[in-house]
């Protein structure tokens, strides 16, 4: 008899969690039925500004992100490869609600490309990393960046006025030659944040040598970062987080 109780409370178990399971596929399925076609890139666009790796890069993490949409109220990390390659951004700040939406390799043209998800679900609140791989490009000025920035932080606005939008200050590098143009977007950025939509936070400062170079105790190759990198932005952003 005690073998047979047994037997029926396992069955019990894996019939509901096989039930949840179900209704957490069907939940999936019903909100990514109901997404606008529109709120995502068509993946045979071709940003200009991409290199031949973020051009297959770029809608393959499109694709992901349509099969894990974000939902009304998200925290949003918005970004390049420093972002993507955050990983976990819940963990790093401990909220539930924070989602990765970095794309290695991306630009400005790619973010401004990629709005619309974003302004569809009205997160609560989005971080906001961009500009180091315009800046690479000879044709890229630190005005253009700052532009693009600016044309992001809008459609934003517009399209969500209750997202707190949060700029993040470029990152340094150990690209002697890119340190001006870095210097210059932040400078521009640290300027209008007066008079426009966005607050910004200043990471710059926590990554640079005295020289104004990466420091290198904080990043894997003179670009992207490691752990402690990860540790010193999430450390000083933690309080702004609203979960």
């Amino acid at each position: 008899m005690k073998y047979f109780f047994e037997i029926a409370i396992v069955l019990i178990l894996f019939f509901s969690l096989n039930a949840c399971s179900q209704t957490e596929t069907r939940k999936s399925a019903i909100a990514a039925a109901t997404i606008p076609a529109s709120s995502y890139p068509d993946s045979s666009l071709i940003i200009a500004t991409h290199t031949e790796f973020t051009r297959t890069h770029y809608p393959e993490r499109i694709a992901e992100f349509k099969k894990n949409p974000l939902e009304t109220g998200d925290i949003v990390f918005l970004g390049n490869s420093i972002t993507e390659q955050g990983g976990d951004w819940g963990a790093k700040v401990n909220s539930t609600k924070a989602k990765n939406r970095g794309i290695s390799g991306d630009t400005t043209d790619g973010v401004l490309a990629r709005l619309a998800e974003l302004i569809y679900y009205k997160p609560q609140q989005v971080f906001i990393l961009i500009g180091i791989n315009d800046l690479f490009r000879e044709d890229m000025t630190s005005e253009k960046v700052f532009n693009n920035i600016l044309k992001i932080v809008h459609q934003i606005y517009d399209g969500s006025p209750t997202t707190e939008i949060f700029i993040q200050s470029i990152l340094p590098t150990n690209t002697v030659t890119l340190k001006e143009k870095i210097l210059l977007t932040n400078a521009l950025l640290t300027n209008s944040e007066a008079t426009e939509p966005y607050k910004l936070i200043s990471l710059h400062t926590h990554f640079a040598t005295q020289d104004g170079l990466m420091n290198m105790e904080l990043s894997t190759d003179g670009v992207h970062l490691n752990e402690n990198g990860y540790a010193v932005w999430a450390h000083k952003i933690m309080h702004l987080i609203h979960e």
